[in-house]
C-alpha cells in the first residue's frame, strides 16, 4: 500500500489503543511494521516518524534497504478497513531524510 509519488514515499499509520498499556496510544507503520507508543496520537506519530527515520538511514548505511518493508501482519490491516481517518494537529513536524547517493541499481525490462 506504500506509495512514491514525486520522490516521496507515502505510508499508512494505523492509531489504536495500546492494549498492554491503558492510556496509551500506538502509532503503527503498516507498510513497515514499525511501531511507537505515546500517550496521545500526536505524540505516538511522532515517535513512528523518528524511528522510522532512524530505521531508513541505517538500512541506507547498511545496503539493507530492501530488508526495510515488511508489511505488518493481517490483522492491523483487517483494523485499517475498519478505521476512520483521522488528522493529526498540525504541530507534528514534517520529516525529510537528506538522500545519499544512490549505491546500486536493478533494472528489468517487462516485455508487453
Amino acid at each position: 500500500m506504500s506509495r512514491v509519488h514525486s520522490g516521496v514515499l507515502s505510508l499508512v499509520f494505523l492509531i489504536y489503543l495500546d492494549e498492554d498499556n491503558p492510556g496509551d496510544y500506538v502509532a503503527h507503520c503498516l507498510e513497515l511494521d514499525i511501531v511507537a507508543t505515546g500517550n496521545t496520537p500526536a505524540k505516538a506519530i511522532e515517535l513512528l516518524k523518528e524511528l522510522i527515520e532512524d530505521a531508513i538511514l541505517a538500512a541506507m548505511k547498511d545496503d539493507t534497504l530492501s530488508d526495510l518493508c515488511r508489511p505488518a501482519p493481517r490483522k492491523f490491516w483487517a483494523k485499517l478497513a475498519h478505521a476512520t481517518p483521522f488528522e493529526p494537529p498540525k504541530r507534528t513536524v514534517k520529516r525529510r531524510i537528506k538522500a545519499e547517493p544512490i549505491r546500486r541499481v536493478d533494472y528489468a525490462l517487462a516485455e508487453a
